[in-house]
């Protein structure tokens, strides 16, 4: 190959790996793009997702509430919960939206909750809500006015720990956190709030986590979601829960 040739292939080379490069670069900055403008999309359509239930809201709030009514109001943990499965006993209402961080629940407290009249509302609070742009005060008033909206209506509400996550737990934000160390300052103020407000708090965390505090393949299917055995475990927390309402 003469010299002329060796350098039009070195350039060639040269020029494909431009375009690759180039290439790579167009799709992070479109997948960029993507995040952003489902972040944008969320927010401005429907945040609360207040239409979510609208239908079957209707449907209940028209028919007889035979006074045993749960309603569990929740994140992607709540939505993929089989609550007639195990909660059989009682008229137990489903009203979690995956993805949803708790300024949602807040929004929705009434129409998904209050307007439903159950007897108790468990409250799963998921740690899709620790995000660096979120102090842990505005969590904390988040959990503590749907306390309050709940007792003003006669509503026992039933709080939760958060639910771990996962050792290989991977952040969708760009900015690097712990979340882990988050939830576990969270938790013990969960601990001492319910204590002094004498709030009933269902402790997911200690029956989910490894000795580490993050949560057990067992009882997971992904970096934040339950098995079948997870569900069991979390079931048998709140069935004791309402037991104790009950008496």
């Amino acid at each position: 190959m003469t010299k002329k040739w060796k350098i039009v292939l070195i350039l060639s080379i040269i020029g494909n790996l431009f375009i690759v490069y180039v290439a790579f670069k167009a799709l992070d900055y479109r997948r960029h793009v993507n995040y952003f403008l489902d972040k944008y999309t969320n927010v401005v359509e429907e945040f609360a997702g207040r239409k979510n239930f609208a239908m079957e809201n209707q449907i209940l709030i028209s028919g007889k509430n035979m006074g045993n009514r749960v309603v569990f109001l929740g994140s992607q943990i709540t939505h993929g919960w089989n609550l007639s499965k195990y909660f059989s006993e009682y008229e137990a209402i489903n009203r979690g939206i995956s993805g949803q961080r708790a300024a949602g629940f807040l929004l929705r407290f009434r129409p998904d909750i209050v307007e439903l009249n159950p007897k108790a509302a468990v409250i799963e609070f998921s740690s899709y809500n620790f995000r660096p742009e979120n102090t842990m005060k505005e969590l904390e008033d988040y959990i503590a006015c749907m306390v309050d909206i709940a007792r003003q209506n006669g509503i026992e509400p039933l709080l939760t720990t958060i639910v771990p996550v996962r050792e290989d737990f991977k952040s969708e934000i760009e900015v690097p956190y712990n979340v882990q160390d988050s939830l576990q300052v969270f938790n013990r103020w969960l601990f001492n709030y319910c204590h002094e407000s004498g709030v009933r708090l269902m402790d997911f965390a200690s029956v989910l986590a490894n000795d580490k505090g993050y949560l057990r393949e067992e009882f997971s299917t992904g970096q934040i979601t339950l098995s079948p055995a997870g569900y069991d475990k979390i079931s048998a927390a709140v069935s004791a829960a309402l037991k104790e309402i009950a008496k």
